[in-house]
């Protein structure tokens, strides 16, 4: 992949000098030859850039979205006694692994006007832990658990079993705060439907070429 975009690159700078044409015209020109030419080369890579255009379209258009319906919130506020605006934090389950993909949806987030990444953390047997905290539990939360899970069916649970199955269930979770929040699972669904799943199409396109170039 990397390969692949700094071939498409340097084609877009030669292209100006084969020319003798500099122009901000002539520099796009060559960077849409190069990625013609490494299209041709790996489909996946212009199937990429593609998708990543689309998704930085979409991007700025819910930015812009935002903006107008933050904007309209603002006033009708000004014009009312009372407040409409519901805040509140939403825990999102993430299926992104890579932190860098991780990092961008967070700043995709936060960029929206009216949301706001909070802070990243895993979901451990439905308590919330940030992540980089201890995994080991308190003596209060090991007794806690032992009274939940202390027996499954007529054998009780060993203290070390009873860890090894509590640090098994764990998910990646991205805590958002929201403005104005009138249904949490409609928000999460479209999080994942609209930002994550397009960064996780990406990701896999990137492993594939990755494989391909190996």
């Amino acid at each position: 992949m990397q390969r692949l975009l700094v071939l498409n690159l340097s084609m877009s700078l030669m292209w100006p000098i084969l020319n003798n044409d500099y122009t901000l015209g002539a520099l796009l020109l060559g960077f849409l030859f190069g990625f013609a030419l490494m299209s041709l080369v790996q489909r996946r890579y212009g199937l990429y850039t593609l998708r990543a255009s689309l998704f930085a379209g979409f991007v700025l258009y819910a930015i812009l979205k935002s903006n107008v319906r933050l904007a309209g919130q603002v006033i009708a506020g000004a014009f009312s006694a009372r407040t409409s605006l519901r805040p509140g934090i939403v825990a999102v389950p993430l299926d992104l692994t890579n932190s860098f993909d991780i990092t961008i949806l967070a700043t995709v987030i936060t960029l929206t006007p009216g949301t706001l990444s909070v802070d990243l953390g895993e979901d451990v047997s439905g308590r919330l832990r940030p992540i980089g905290d201890p995994e080991e539990p308190t003596a209060f939360e090991d007794a806690a658990n032992v009274e939940q899970l202390g027996t499954q069916g007529d054998h009780p649970v060993s203290q070390p079993e009873l860890r090894t199955e509590l640090a098994g269930a764990k998910e990646t979770v991205l805590l958002v705060h929201v403005i104005d929040l009138s249904d949490p699972v409609e928000f999460r669904a479209a999080i994942k439907d609209q930002f994550e799943r397009p960064l996780l199409q990406l990701r896999r396109l990137i492993l594939e070429m990755n494989a391909a170039d190996a």
